[in-house]
């Protein structure tokens, strides 16, 4: 960092070694330099000076040094409100305050230290510029930059609230619109000190209380890189078969990667092509090639909208690294990675070292979900805003993209765009059906096709995706009954192995499912949103298996899960997750000779399901869009969604747009609206759990039933009544880090047999009692079948005449 920049001593406000920052001995002055050194240590190991100095200068090149000056001393000064006598006295026991011991006054120091940081900025250093305009706005970044002060022992809320009592402020507000400071621009810096002041100060406080220094941030050097690329051209060389599908896939990873080196310079990068094409691999050689062109990028995530996807990518990255690759999955259903045993640690420092590991991103390969990463971006919590720091310089794979909400498309689109831009991102965003979030930016030079147009046409159009299956539309636009699915299952069973049915509503699978009981069917397996990971795997490894096989599923089955059926049948509803359900059908391309086929009904009503859903009323009723999933041509597609999309953003509610309401939250800095504007999923639910017993010798691949303890089993059975007693005897951990990792391991367990229910207003279950956020189901037989899954419609009728 440049040394250039002045740190204000603490003997400015009268702050010298008998003012403790924390118990027992470690003075404030000590707790300040340490905090400087470590994020001096995140600076030059992220290689962020650069970012961050032009971030400033978009704010102000005319008083750069001034900002840059106070943003450093944001993280020098955080604590000096410490020096409060009531702090010293009464939460430091510090002897020099004897005579302020016992008293009532307040204590709190984050406020009053983001009140002294701008006492000594205004009056020594803002008060002398000459220019009223410039000067107000400077007193703007001087308050904003406070508040983060203000903040770091909590989360951040509404900015224009700091202060509103005081006069000055307010004319701040008054005047924000000539300030002309670029709103995005000066949110993304907010939050980067906001990530970088906390993490110090964590960093920091943790060497000082535990011993323990941190200076690898998992980040990847040269010769890592070297390691990784060796490891990903062998993997991919012991695939033979250079001929048929494989040689449009080889073809695709190449073009992908031709066009991302010739435009290297570019931010966000679209990778669409087919289904079975080969995305995953051509992902990681896309990231490896920014990896090895950019120095300075360090850093890779993987971020998928299902657990499912997580799963599978992080067994294809098992298989191509090894033990090349540290990778974390970070869930709320995977523990968090310990250190190795053999390292000769105490308890205590292995329990920290773990959870620091997982709370600041420290591997180089992140694989995590869109809810946590939207949660880094755009949340207000220490939590979410720790790793945020660890985004900067590094390459980041979006998969699935039309699953995230389409309402905030175009607050993604300027979101990624700036994000990337400023802080030095690589996005790669992926996908079979892929919207082109661009389409709402003004300017559009930071995004750019891996696959040109006329190669999408070839690769989209060759007969290996095209024509894998026969499209059938059964009876479209008209409605059809249950029985009428029934006869033409019927019609086509002599000719095919594998069956697959997709229905739009849980009840609606569940009932198709139990007509193919009734009448004799055997191998019948069903598969929605209530079946465990374990059930999942158990129907997806039964579907490989050489043997008739009838899934009757809802729409868990879409996006990336590894099954290849020989026909199927679907519900419908959005175009793009038509294409998803037709990329489980002859997924391998092997099939042909049997004639692989998709039938597509109408039965429930979708845009019931989908309410609020901007693709529902472009459909394949109509023969426009019949065409559009016949060619692939998506992007005609999505050119209706994407116009609609931006015309309800265009419309006004009240005297402002719903988009310039959005901008407005930015440039206010309200960061409680802009979490809520960006919530991606926004269902409040209830958690049931159910203590019965699994047959965990039924899933052989299951890694979290690889070594369970015997504590947990009972007559060869995971026994969920013993594994809810061991959540229980977490409370009698005191110390909060084992407490949670050993929560996130029992976390591991207890999805197994926990189920979510929708909140109703202030409702609550009708049965269970609720602990630690559980709802414990005691009395559970009438609600679990034989096959261990939850009956929902038994639940809400015994609900209904509960209240009868």
């Amino acid at each position: 960092m440049n040394t250039t920049v002045r740190i204000t001593p603490l003997s400015k406000f009268e702050i010298d070694g008998k003012y403790l920052a924390h118990t027992p001995s470690e003075t404030l002055v000590e707790h300040a330099n340490l905090t400087l050194d470590y994020f001096y240590k995140i600076i030059s190991a992220k290689n962020l000076e650069m970012l961050i100095d032009n971030l400033i200068k978009k704010i102000s090149a005319e008083n750069f040094k001034l900002i840059k000056e106070m943003f450093i001393n944001t993280i020098y000064l955080h604590d000096i409100g410490k020096k409060n006598p009531y702090f010293q006295a009464n939460k430091m026991q510090n002897e020099y305050f004897r005579e302020y011991f016992n008293r009532t006054n307040s204590t709190n120091h984050s406020v009053y230290s983001s009140d002294l940081y701008i006492g000594h900025y205004s009056k020594i250093y803002i008060s002398k510029i000459s220019d009223r305009g410039e000067k107000m706005k400077m007193m703007f970044v001087l308050y904003a930059f406070a508040y983060q002060i203000s903040k770091h022992h909590g989360k951040l809320d509404e900015f224009e609230n700091y202060k509103s009592s005081e006069i000055i402020p307010q004319k701040y507000w008054a005047h924000l619109d000539k300030f002309k400071i670029p709103h995005f621009e000066f949110y993304i810096l907010n939050k980067l000190l906001f990530s970088l002041l906390i993490s110090s100060d964590y960093y920091a406080t943790t060497e000082y209380k535990s011993k323990i220094k941190f200076s690898n941030f998992g980040l990847l050097d040269k010769e890592q890189k070297g390691i990784l690329r060796k490891k990903l051209d062998t993997y991919k060389n012991n695939f033979k078969n250079k001929t048929g599908i494989n040689e449009i896939r080889d073809a695709i990873y190449d073009e992908a990667q031709n066009s991302l080196i010739n435009n290297i310079n570019k931010n966000i990068f679209y990778l669409e092509a087919p289904t079975g094409s080969g995305k995953t691999i051509t992902s990681v050689n896309l990231a490896l090639t920014v990896l090895e062109k950019i120095t300075n990028i360090n850093k890779v995530f993987y971020i998928f909208p299902f657990n499912t996807l997580v799963e599978q990518t992080k067994i294809v990255f098992d298989a191509i690294f090894g033990s090349s690759l540290d990778i974390e999955v970070i869930n709320s259903i995977t523990p968090v990675k310990e250190e190795d045993e053999n390292v000769q640690e105490n308890e205590e420092t292995k329990y920290n070292k773990a959870y620091i590991n997982r709370l600041f991103f420290h591997k180089p390969f992140i694989i995590t979900t869109h809810v946590s990463f939207f949660n880094i971006l755009f949340g207000t919590s220490k939590e979410d805003n720790f790793p945020l720091w660890q985004l900067t310089n590094s390459v980041i794979i979006l998969d699935e993209i039309q699953s995230y909400d389409n309402n905030l498309w175009m607050y993604m689109a300027n979101f990624f765009d700036k994000y990337a831009d400023l802080l030095n991102i690589k996005i790669i965003i992926m996908s079979a059906t892929l919207p082109k979030l661009d389409y709402f930016l003004d300017k559009r030079t930071n995004f750019m096709d891996l696959i040109c147009m006329d190669k999408k046409e070839k690769f989209f159009h060759n007969h290996y995706f095209k024509d894998r299956v026969k499209i059938e539309y059964f009876k479209l636009p008209d409605k059809i009954t249950i029985d009428e699915l029934f006869e033409k299952f019927l019609e086509e069973r002599p000719n095919y192995q594998k069956f697959l049915f997709e229905f739009i509503k849980k009840q609606t699978a569940r009932d198709f499912f139990n007509l193919l009981i009734e009448n004799g069917f055997k191998n019948v397996y069903e598969l929605s949103g209530d079946d465990n990971k374990a059930y999942r795997h158990f129907i997806i490894e039964k579907s490989k298996e050489d043997k008739p096989i009838i899934m009757v599923a809802t729409q868990v089955i879409e996006a990336g899960v590894d099954i290849d059926m020989d026909i199927g049948f679907k519900d419908i509803s959005t175009l793009d997750s038509e294409e998803q359900f037709m990329g489980r059908v002859n997924r391998s391309c092997l099939k042909n000779h049997l004639k692989p086929k998709v039938y597509f009904f109408d039965f429930d009503d979708a845009d019931k399901i989908y309410k609020g859903d901007n693709r529902i009323e472009y459909n394949i009723k109509d023969d426009e869009f019949k065409k559009v999933l016949e060619n692939k041509d998506f992007q005609d597609y999505y050119k209706f969604v994407l116009n609609k999309i931006k015309k309800t953003q265009e419309s006004f509610k009240g005297l402002e747009t719903i988009y310039e309401s959005f901008e407005k939250s930015i440039k206010l800095l309200n960061y409680k609206d802009m979490k809520r504007y960006m919530t991606l999923i926004d269902t409040q639910t209830f958690t049931l759990y159910f203590p019965f017993s699994l047959d965990i010798s039924l899933y052989k691949n299951v890694s979290e039933f690889r070594n369970v303890d015997e504590e947990f089993i009972t007559n060869g059975l995971l026994d969920g009544k013993k594994v809810w007693d061991k959540f229980l005897t977490l409370n009698k951990i005191d110390n909060f880090v084992k407490k949670e990792i050993e929560k996130s391991k029992i976390n591991s367990l207890m999805q197994f047999f926990t189920f979510n229910i929708l909140k109703y207003g202030s409702s609550r279950p009708f049965l269970g009692e609720n602990i630690n956020g559980f709802y414990y189901i005691e009395d559970y037989s009438e609600f679990i079948t034989e096959d261990k899954k939850f009956d929902r419609a038994k639940f809400n009728r015994a609900k209904n005449d509960r209240f009868l």
